[in-house]
Formats: structure tokens, C-alpha cells, sequence
């Protein structure tokens, strides 16, 4: 009969048997931990998602049209960047046929992923800011912010959606990101993360220490008072 780590994968498990120094009961309670904030941080990510492919449809489709993402002019202007757009555009259209959909704006802008709507604000997009910039409620942020935040939470989505530990990676910081991105997009929707989230519960007031590539840090079990025994 498979064990729990047998069903996890020697090699999966291998990181928190690490972090816990070869202690297999609390490489166990690390694990669990991983996934409740893994939970937790899924609802806020998924807000900050919708609210940014929206309230970018709606900008750039008032300036150029419904069907911008077939417009090379609303797209990033460096060709290696712009290629992956399009590619982002036609793999949706071919998901959706696969589907017997229509293919409908509305159906494209939702099958488009998050990558796509991150590289909006990457390289080689300073031409389209001054249509997407009103759409950050905020005073002086810059398009390289956006950028570089929308990067960090995108392989903080990626990494949980592929269910990858993620207690190395700084998340205060990236809770702060979620909330800050939605804010400036929508003032409601930072509400409903701030009404429906538990984040506050779920994550300790002092930072999680795990080893970094370098085994600088060491991790710290009185960080973990919410875990199961």
C-alpha cells in the first residue's frame, strides 16, 4: 500500500523533508501548511486576475476596437514579446474551437491567461501605457511597477496552480502586491478580497524562513503555530 510520501513523490516530499532537516513529521505539517496558503491566496489571485483582463479590454477597446488583440498596434512592440501574444491570442481561438465555441470577444478575453495580460505591461510596451495608465487609480505609478509585480504573482500563480511549495517565496509581499494591483484597478473588488480572504489567519505576523538556494536561512517551527500536529 503507497504511502502519503509514496503518493506525494520521494522527490516532491524532498523539499520539506529539507526544510525540516529530515524531520519527516514536520516535513508533513510544512506540507499541509503549503497548501492552505496555497487556498488561501487562490481567491485574491483569481480577483486580481479578472479585474486586470476587464478593466484592459475596456481601455483598449475603446481606443482600438473589440478586436484589439488582432491589432499589432495594441501589442507589445518587441517582436519576441508580440509573437508570444499572438500566440497567446491564436491558442486561445484553437481551445475554444476545440470546444465547439463561438469564439466570441467574450470568450477570447476569458480563455486568455494571465501571462498575456502581464506581458501588456512588459517590454516593449511603453506605446500602449498611456491607454492602459487610467486604469490604475493610483498617483505616479509607473508602467515598470506594474510590470515587475505582475511577473512575481504570475509565478506565484503558476506555482500554485501546479501545486509547487511556495513557503520560500516572500508572500506578505506578494498578499501586499494582490491587494495594492486590485485596489488600484477596482476599490470594490480590494473589498471583497479584504471581506472574503483569511489571509490575516492563515499566515503569521513574522515572515516564514525556509533555506534559499545558498541554505542562508533556516527555518523556523515557532513560525507555525496554526499547523496540525
Amino acid at each position: 500500500m503507497p504511502t502519503f510520501i509514496d503518493i506525494l513523490s520521494p522527490e516532491r516530499f524532498g523539499t520539506y523533508r529539507g526544510w525540516a532537516s529530515g524531520d519527516e513529521v514536520l516535513a508533513i505539517r510544512l506540507y499541509t501548511y503549503n497548501v492552505q496558503l496555497s487556498t488561501t491566496l487562490y481567491g485574491p489571485l483569481h480577483m486580481l486576475e479578472v479585474a486586470l483582463r476587464n478593466v484592459a479590454d475596456r481601455k483598449l477597446s475603446e481606443v482600438h476596437g473589440p478586436d484589439w488583440y488582432d491589432n499589432a498596434a495594441a501589442l507589445s512592440q518587441d517582436a519576441g514579446i508580440r509573437q508570444y501574444q499572438q500566440g497567446c491570442v491564436s491558442g486561445a481561438r484553437e481551445t475554444l474551437r476545440k470546444a465547439r465555441k463561438a469564439g466570441t470577444h467574450c470568450e477570447i478575453i476569458t480563455e486568455l491567461n494571465f501571462g498575456f495580460w502581464s506581458s501588456l505591461f512588459g517590454k516593449g510596451t511603453n506605446a500602449l501605457w498611456s491607454t492602459l495608465r487610467p486604469a490604475f487609480q493610483a498617483r505616479g505609478v509607473q508602467r515598470s511597477d506594474i510590470s515587475g509585480q505582475l511577473s512575481d504573482l504570475r509565478k506565484l500563480r503558476n506555482r500554485i496552480a501546479h501545486y509547487e511549495p511556495i513557503l520560500a517565496i516572500p508572500l506578505g509581499q506578494r498578499y501586499a502586491s494582490i491587494t495594492t494591483l486590485t485596489g488600484w484597478l477596482s476599490p470594490s473588488a480590494a473589498a471583497w478580497i479584504s471581506k472574503s480572504s483569511n489571509w490575516g489567519a492563515v499566515y503569521p505576523g513574522v515572515p516564514i524562513l525556509v533555506p534559499d538556494a545558498a541554505g542562508e536561512l533556516r527555518f523556523a517551527p515557532a513560525a507555525l503555530p496554526l499547523l496540525p500536529a
